[in-house]
């Protein structure tokens, strides 16, 4: 359909196209749009009608014409058809039936088919051709007004054998069929046979002596109901003549009127009568009844007033196609006799009156046959006729007629002239003169000129000319169409006015056929200097607005096209807010007037008003056949036209274009840009007006009832209204600017339109949710600690996999950290539910209802639970939804599908993150324009830099990533040999239990088990090794605490691999060891299905984690309670050897080997404990300790040789091990030393000692005594040490008597015997120290003749290698009698170096950090060591003499 407002709108041929028989609406739709291509014909490609008669329309005479066919789907109402032949162009003169070809093999859609006596019948197809012609018929009788009337058969190929189509149905195959000239062939043969008829319709018009000009009465009268009376006659006349032979006179008869049915809007489905017997009878007559007559005015008075109309001659009557309603009276009765005479009598003035008008409507013939040249001829005689009979009306029609005219010449591109007769000061000469000027047209580029520049002057003349005609009785032109040609003025005043202020051939293609323009012009500057300017066209526009609002003046229905085309050309020059004032001023005159077709048409129904037009719609009642809605209209009309109207004003619609209810994008980046769109359009406008614009158009929606539009414009509503931002815990404020009240108003009706929409069968109804920060977050709820996956990377397997008594406990085990939240929270097990948290908001003060809410996801399979809800007013709620990963892979949540309650489900991304629109720093647009601003223009690239600024931060759209793992086993723990998960022990004491777990998966196994161990020691070890301020022997001792006596470990058996299979059970054993400070502890078990073995693993694997709580009560057994070693001196009694009970009894025990060590052990146990100690030579005591009692156990062991007892103290962690830690306090070197001889003698102590316990009576309990308590003191590091260097002292020939005996003044050898222990060579200095036993000090050393020494007692020896001795011999001689004792000590006599290792890769690799010299850097400079012989030489002087006589 084209445009009805278009200036070229009188040269077009109106086509009717009806469905008739069965036919689908879409498939309707289809053969229009098939047509639609083919609504231009050229005259050139028609037929002429070979019969002399009617050839006045002849197609040869102007070969280059084109008729533009109008084709529309519904017949215009009465008010528009009576303005003919006024204006001829809107009466339909075709009516084309269209059917369906695919709907003749089924079975006849009428129930009254006659059948023969046997059954049998003619064939469906031959039946079904009968009956579409009986509709053909029909549609004849329906609109006897149409020229011609032919139905299309569509998707039809008619066979040759089957005979002729009844006459009046024309076959089109179907498109694969078609070839490119069929439809084009079949448009010409109807304008073949309209061109005929046009010749008869002009001569009928010819015959007459005038023609009435319309009044508003008339329109009233048509808008009432009343239809043109036509009679019988006239109908079979004008159907005859498309079938007659040339010889017969269709039109010779006057028709006589009779009843026509009322000429309402076709859509579907097709109405057709319900009584058979009221259809027009076949037969022809060719005899009509006589005519009604007018009354016609019978006094001069009433002539003049009414310009002098002479009353019609009996012998010429009307056409009743064109005449009046009321009966015409004989003439001759009512005549007053009146004598005119000349050219300026009244008589003269009325028959030039009827010619000119009659030439008028010829030449309205002659424009839409296509013949512009006849038609500019034509009409430029006739409007100068009425020019100059002052028929202003007629004469405004004419030059709007010869203006068509131009244009479609112009159109074309053929050469025209100018008539005289559109300027307003006319050359001088007769009336012949004024019409078409003689000679050759003026080039097309000139006379294009020409029309432009008189234009805007010749349009507004005939709009004066419209206006003056009021002042002559009956002569007022009706509002509607003289606000159309306003419009249709205007309209092309704009297109020029956007073309640049050229005539061209855009704006011709733009006038004619609707080809818009190539590149849309720029109306954001104002355009002064193009002419005609916009201010001049807004005058010529606003002219066309109705003065009076009362429907007896204009209708409903033409006031709505009226104002419609005004806001179209408003859009059209850029005045948008000039458009919205007049289409809300369209949307208050629509509210009443559906209000009042509701009511009527559901009084006439029978129906409550609020199913008026619901019920209707589906009957076609003539009730609102001035609001006969089709399906769809109000989608494709009303929504568009409400939502372009909201969009002007700044209302914050749901969809991205007005009216487009199919905007279905709802993804991230579709949801962000319609957030910040309709920020920017909420930033301007007035908000009060805006929400009044919206409840105008939900006005206008209940009054349709449109519930689509209800629903749509009060989730506008709501939208404007709210605050579109995402409110924070202690940000903006996000409450609505509405009152309560109303929104709870605006809620409630929202649940009323779809409780009555569903009450009348409505579906698919739903609006666009008003909100789109509904989603404020998804979170993952943690999983239970059993279920939970927990993920380990390859490396963290092998560690894990030893038995924990031979795992470094220094080395980090990742099975007893606490898991990631953030790797553990985003894990997820295919096939098993997960439960998430989504947080939701409503703004709003009233309640939201969730019909339907699952989660969207993308990535592995994924299936959501749904669940529905009530979201409180003003508040943010969480709601937990359910779902199942199926598969592993990336799983990844990108927002919720929801559904509220009348709304349409759609999908919401999360925004968790409070967001509020920031205003622009630089405003470019204000008002509408930001809206309807046309594309940015290229910039430089200079310049992008400066217009890359972001103008407002969007909100962002965040998604949940989780990683869904392969299905895993479910392991429970079944029982253990624990009662109630408690045990008591002894210190000491180990103790064995089992646990057995089972797997409740019924398909997957476990095939990895780990075992890891948490108790309440742990934490005080880990506390006391992270104090710096411990001393390193102190450290030691938690360090082989924490690694080597472990509270609990897992007894792997011999070849045992771990493996549960599906549904089984399996049983470990865990050993217990009881320790001071162990209360509880927890045997942690991960356990995973790898599916493969271990070292085939390639990146991560996940294990769960299942736990058994110990509650454990130590008690204490033996204990030590003090010890001490002491030197042994002189014999050793044999009794204090055989406690040992030594292997070798006969082993000789001597002082310098070995020293007394003593332990004292109490019981704390209530029952007598056996103590069995073992000793590292073979020795072993026994002991019975009673309850509460301390023993004391003392038994020699061996003194010990340290080759450096001065070593660091190492330590156990390797992190330790590997850096040097500075103490925090400051030790002295003596200190440090001490420190370290205690710790290494006492560790090899510990090595020759082992303690264990046993109970005497059952149940037999066994432990280990814990011997490190041990602590030496300096004075027993001195007993039980052996030196480096040993020295002894004895007189040559008494080495081994304890008391050698010298005789006075005889020559001794006093020998020293130096051992070197060490591994490094010494330089000795030996100093030996005789004395006088049992003296003083001082008279000790006053050996003045008592001893000479054949040398000197101080010399330096050479140099003693390491683990060599050497023997040093002194003469001695004795003057005296007594007992000396000798004694010696070896002093370093200077320092060793050892010699520097070169290393033959020097220069080669990082160097080294000497960690050790620094540990040892903490002993001080090293100094020159001395050694003591550690017992003195006794050496007892006698006389020789004496010693004779003794022996005597």
């Amino acid at each position: 359909m084209l445009d009805q407002l278009s200036p070229v709108a009188p040269a077009r041929v109106r086509v009717v196209l009806l469905p008739v028989g069965q036919i689908k609406r879409a498939r309707f739709l289809s053969f229009v749009a098939r047509l639609q291509p083919e609504n231009v014909v050229q005259l050139g490609d028609i037929s002429p009608d070979g019969r002399p008669h009617r050839n006045m329309f002849s197609p040869l005479a102007f070969p280059t014409g084109m008729i533009v066919y109008d084709l529309t789907t519904f017949y215009p109402p009465p008010s528009h058809v009576a303005l003919s032949p006024f204006e001829l162009y809107r009466e339909p003169l075709v009516i084309v039936a269209i059917a369906d070809g695919a709907e003749l093999d089924r079975k006849p859609y009428k129930t009254n088919v006659r059948r023969s006596l046997n059954g049998n019948g003619p064939p469906k197809p031959e039946h079904n051709l009968r009956e579409l012609y009986q509709d053909l018929e029909e549609v004849r009788d329906r609109y006897p007004k149409g020229l011609v009337h032919q139905l299309l058969l569509f998707d039809y190929v008619h066979s040759t054998s089957a005979g002729a189509l009844p006459e009046g149905i024309v076959p089109v195959p179907p498109p694969a069929d078609c070839r490119r000239t069929t439809l084009k062939t079949i448009m010409c043969d109807i304008s073949s046979l309209l061109l005929a008829e046009m010749t008869t319709l002009a001569k009928s018009l010819q015959a007459l002596n005038t023609i009435e000009s319309p009044s508003q009465s008339q329109l009233n009268r048509q808008g009432n109901g009343t239809a043109w009376q036509i009679s019988q006659a006239e109908m079979a006349s004008r159907r005859n003549s498309q079938y007659s032979l040339p010889g017969q006179n269709s039109r010779s008869e006057s028709p006589a009127g009779s009843g026509d049915r009322s000429h309402v809007r076709m859509s579907m489905p097709v109405f057709r009568s319900t009584d058979s017997n009221s259809s027009t009878p076949s037969a022809r007559p060719s005899t009509p009844s006589n005519g009604t007559q007018t009354d016609l005015p019978t006094t001069f008075d009433q002539i003049v007033a009414s310009n002098g109309v002479e009353s019609k001659s009996p012998q010429k009557t009307i056409p009743s196609r064109l005449a009046n309603t009321e009966p015409v009276r004989d003439t001759s009765r009512d005549r007053v006799s009146v004598q005119g005479f000349g050219p300026g009598s009244v008589s003269e003035r009325s028959r030039n009156i009827g010619k000119g008008r009659i030439g008028i409507v010829i030449g309205s013939l002659y424009l839409q046959a296509g013949r512009w040249v006849d038609a500019l001829n034509q009409l430029a005689e006739a409007g100068t006729i009425s020019k100059y009979n002052l028929d202003h009306l007629w004469h405004a029609k004419a030059l709007d007629y010869i203006l068509v005219s131009m244009l479609m010449l112009a159109w074309t591109g053929m050469d025209f002239h100018v008539p005289q007769i559109c300027y307003a000061v006319a050359e001088k000469g007769s009336q012949s003169n004024s019409g078409e000027p003689k000679g050759p047209p003026p080039s097309r580029h000139v006379s294009l000129q020409n029309l432009t520049a008189l234009l805007p002057e010749m349009l507004d003349r005939i709009l004066n000319l419209y206006a003056r005609a009021a002042n002559n009785t009956g002569e007022s032109l009706p509002q509607f169409p003289f606000s159309e040609s306003a419009i249709r003025f205007a309209k092309l005043l704009a297109d020029i006015h956007l073309a640049g202020g050229k005539l061209d051939d855009d704006v011709l293609q733009l006038v004619v056929v609707g080809t818009p323009f190539k590149k849309r012009p720029n109306m954001v500057p104002p355009r002064l200097n193009i002419r005609p300017t916009r201010t001049e066209i807004i005058a010529t526009l606003f002219r066309a607005f109705p003065t009076s609002s009362s429907p007896d003046y204009v209708s409903l229905v033409d006031r709505t096209i009226i104002l419609s085309g005004i806001a179209s050309v408003l859009g059209l020059l850029g005045y948008y807010r000039k458009k919205a004032m007049v289409m809300r001023e369209l949307v208050s005159v629509l509210i009443p007037g559906l209000v009042q077709a509701r009511i009527k048409g559901a009084a006439e129904m029978g129906v409550h008003p609020a199913a008026g037009l619901a019920a209707l719609n589906s009957v076609n009642g003539n009730g609102a056949s001035a609001l006969d809605l089709g399906e769809g209209d109000v989608e494709n009309g009303v929504d568009s036209f409400l939502g372009l109207l909201g969009q002007t004003y700044g209302v914050v619609s749901s969809a991205g274009n007005p009216g487009n209810v199919d905007y279905q994008d709802d993804s991230n980046d579709a949801a962000i840009a319609r957030i910040v769109e309709n920020a920017t359009v909420r930033s301007f406008g007035g908000r009060n007006l805006k929400l009044d614009v919206l409840r105008s158009c939900i006005n206008l929606a209940e009054a349709l009832p449109d519930f689509h539009g209800v629903l749509r414009f009060t989730a506008d509503l709501l939208r404007t209204a709210g605050s579109g931002v995402a409110p924070g815990p202690r940000s903006d404020d996000a409450s609505p600017s509405m009152t309560r009240e109303e929104q709870v108003r605006l809620a409630t009706n929202i649940s009323r339109t779809l409780a009555a929409a569903k009450t009348l069968g409505v579906k698919d109804l739903a609006a666009e949710y008003w909100d789109e920060f509904l989603v404020r977050g998804v979170e993952l709820e943690a999983l239970p600690i059993p279920r939970t996956p927990i993920p380990h990377t390859r490396s963290e397997l092998p560690g894990a996999t030893t038995v924990a008594t031979a795992r470094d406990p220094f080395i980090y085990n990742p099975f007893l950290r606490t898991p990631d939240n953030a790797a553990v929270d985003h894990l997820l097990v295919a096939g098993e539910g997960a439960v998430f948290r989504v947080t939701l908001q409503n703004p709003y003060e009233f309640d939201v209802e969730i019909e339907s809410i699952k989660l969207e996801s993308e990535g592995a399979e994924f299936e959501s639970a749904t669940q529905k809800t009530v979201i409180g007013p003003y508040r943010t709620q969480i709601l937990t939804v359910s779902g199942t990963p199926k598969s592993p892979g990336q799983l990844k949540i990108t927002g919720c599908i929801i559904r509220i309650r009348g709304c349409r489900e759609r999908r919401f991304p999360i925004f968790e993150e409070p967001w509020s629109p920031q205003s622009a720093v630089k405003i470019k647009t204000i008002g509408v324009a930001s809206i309807f601003k046309p594309k940015d223009r290229p910039v430089s690239t200079d310049s992008k830099t400066l217009m890359n600024a972001p103008v407002m931060v969007a909100p962002k759209a965040v998604s949940l990533g989780l990683n869904v793992i392969d299905s895993q086993p479910i392991v429970i723990v079944k029982s253990s040999t624990l009662s109630q998960s408690a045990i008591m022990v002894l210190e000491g004491e180990r103790r064995t239990f089992s646990i057995t777990l089972q797997n409740l998966s019924p398909d997957t196994p476990v095939d990895l088990v780990l075992f890891s161990f948490k108790d309440s020691t742990q934490a005080p070890l880990q506390s006391a090794l992270s104090n710096r301020d411990a001393s390193p022997a102190e450290l030691y001792e938690y360090e082989l605490i924490f690694a080597r006596k472990q509270a609990l470990r897992w007894v792997q058996k011999d070849g045992e691999k771990p493996f549960i299979a599906p549904g089984a059970t399996a049983s470990f054993e865990v050993e217990l060891l009881g320790k001071p400070g162990l209360t509880n502890a927890t045997v942690q078990i991960d356990y995973a299905s790898l599916g493969i073995s271990h070292e085939k693993i390639q990146d991560k694997f996940h294990t769960r984690q299942v736990s058994l709580p110990l509650t454990i009560t130590v008690n204490a057994s033996i204990e030590l309670a003090r010890m001490d070693v002491l030197p042994l001196t002189g014999n050793v009694p044999r009794t204090l050897w055989s406690k040992t009970e030594t292997e070798d009894e006969d082993e000789k025990i001597t002082p310098d080997d070995y020293c007394l060590l003593l332990l004292d052990l109490r019981n704390a146990w209530p029952s007598t404990l056996s103590v069995h100690l073992d000793i590292g030579d073979g020795g072993i005591i026994e002991e019975d300790v009673l309850p509460g009692k301390t023993s004391r156990v003392m038994f020699p062991v061996p003194r010990m040789f340290l080759d450096n007892p001065s070593a660091a103290i190492p330590a156990l962690d390797p992190s330790r091990a590997r850096q040097f830690v500075v103490s925090t306090g400051r030790v002295s070197a003596d200190s440090e030393r001490a420190s370290r001889e205690a710790f290494w003698y006492r560790e090899e102590l510990l090595k020759i000692l082992h303690g264990s316990w046993s109970t005497q009576n059952a149940p037999i309990r066994k432990g280990d005594i814990e011997l490190r308590g041990m602590r030496l003191s300096q004075r027993m590091i001195e007993a039980i040490k052996i030196d480096d260097i040993s020295i002894e002292l004895f007189i040559d020939g008494s080495q081994g008597s304890s008391k050698p005996q010298v005789f006075t003044d005889t020559f001794s050898q006093l020998k020293v015997r130096i051992s070197n222990r060490m591994a490094e060579p010494i330089q000795p200095l030996l100093r030996i120290q005789p004395s006088i036993r049992s003296q003083s000090h001082n008279a000790s050393l006053d050996l003045t003749k008592k001893l000479v020494w054949n040398g000197i007692l101080q010399q330096t020896l050479p140099e003693i290698k390491g683990k060599a001795s050497v023997e040093v011999g002194i003469g001695m001689t004795a003057h005296c009698r007594g007992e000396f004792e000798i004694s010696a000590s070896i002093e370093e006599a200077r320092l060793h170096d050892p010699p520097k290792q070169e290393d033959g890769k020097e220069g080669t690799g990082r160097p080294r950090a000497n960690t050790r010299t620094m540990m040892d850097a903490v002993l001080g400079l090293k100094e020159r060591r001395i050694w003591h012989s550690r017992e003195p030489c006794l050496v007892v002087v006698e006389d020789e003499e004496s010693s004779d006589d003794d022996d005597d």
